[in-house]
């Protein structure tokens, strides 16, 4: 079996759940599975090729600033993924992106498309184009593909009814995590506050950080010395940091960035647990890094996070502050609890590991190339 990949989803990003689940995908593949995997990209900066084997690439400096440096490279990469995809060396394309530039040189070879989650459509009237793909482009994507993977059940049943798909055309694959074989070395450590809360990734529109600001802030201050870790993503934004003052929390939160998959790692460990307060998720890859790293999940009770945390985690009402006050608080307080959603959180992971994503994955390339 061969399987081209191309270049949409790691050209810009260095890190990030999308370019990391597919370059987990294609090492398991290529050196669990045997397929014959190519990755059409010439310039890149991601952090996972540099350190992996999956493709040599050119790393590029932002010479006309991040935008336009990126945009031009992404053409150059664009053009390099036509040509390998007209030349028609594979049995199964797999693009990492919506941008369908790709139909005029396939052919009859088909394609399959990994669907992570539905979040422009469940909110884009709210927010705009979150992604930049209209409905109808994703349609058309979509019924031509010769094969769909949904993240989760609940991802799946999303975008049947979203975009009008048979049930048997999408297959439901979990993401797994790669820090359910990783460990950092034994001597690197980081330092932290003594007890902190843990909350991981971007905090825009549906990530609903502000209502968790106003669920968590009681519970900083009836924990002297408890702190607020925000790690990843970008600093906080002056509305977010007059968030923070205006609940009298801004000397107990403090943003975190994230340079290595070892400090992240170290994040989780050390928490006394993380948070997910999103509103929506496809699957949330934070839970299952969160039960790799032995960290108690306390999770919003929305869309993905039952199916994928069953009761390794317990849950708040994401539009209640005061729920998401009383929940955290019953953790923070509980040693006993902690311990049991970390156990718990272990026996969970099981179902979530990388072999399992190569092998699933691969029945779906074979069912889409007519094997």
């Amino acid at each position: 079996m061969r399987v081209l990949y191309d270049h949409q989803t790691f050209t810009g990003a260095r890190y990030g759940g999308v370019p990391r689940y597919f370059y987990d995908l294609m090492h398991n593949l290529k050196y669990h599975q045997g397929v014959d995997v190519s990755l059409s990209l010439l310039f890149s900066n991601n952090e996972y090729l540099k350190k992996g084997d999956i493709r040599t690439v050119y790393p590029f400096s932002y010479f006309l600033g991040s935008r336009y440096t990126n945009l031009m490279f992404s053409h150059l990469n664009r053009l390099n993924s036509a040509l390998q995809i007209s030349i028609k060396n594979y049995d199964v394309f797999h693009p990492t992106f919506f941008n369908n530039y790709f139909a005029p040189f396939l052919g009859n070879k088909p394609y399959v498309i990994t669907y992570h989650d539905a979040i422009p459509e469940k909110f884009g009237t709210e927010y705009g184009l979150l992604d930049g793909f209209s409905k109808d482009h994703k349609r058309n994507l979509l019924h031509n593909a010769a094969g769909i993977i949904a993240v989760s059940e609940n991802t799946k049943n999303d975008i049947i009814e979203i975009f009008d798909l048979s049930p048997d055309k999408v297959d439901v694959v979990y993401h797994s995590t790669h820090f359910s074989t990783f460990k950092p070395a034994d001597d690197f450590d980081i330092e932290t506050p003594e007890n902190y809360l843990l909350y991981v990734g971007t905090r825009e529109n549906y990530k609903n950080f502000d209502v968790f600001i106003k669920g968590v802030a009681p519970v900083l201050k009836q924990n002297p010395g408890l702190q607020l870790i925000c790690a990843g993503s970008c600093p906080f934004t002056a509305v977010e940091l007059h968030w923070l003052q205006a609940e009298g929390i801004a000397d107990a939160v403090w943003y975190q960035p994230v340079v290595s998959d070892a400090q992240l790692y170290r994040l989780y460990q050390k928490a006394l647990c993380f948070v997910y307060p999103s509103l929506y998720e496809g699957f949330g890859i934070p839970v299952i890094e969160a039960f790799a790293c032995g960290c108690p999940v306390v999770l919003s009770d929305r869309s993905c996070f039952p199916e994928v945390a069953q009761d390794a985690a317990v849950y708040f009402n994401p539009d209640s502050p005061a729920d998401i006050t009383a929940v955290i608080s019953r953790v923070v307080s509980s040693s006993e609890q902690r311990s049991a959603l970390v156990t718990r959180g272990y026996s969970r992971l099981k179902d979530f590991s990388p072999g399992i994503t190569a092998i699933q994955t691969l029945e779906v390339y074979k069912k889409a190339a007519g094997r």
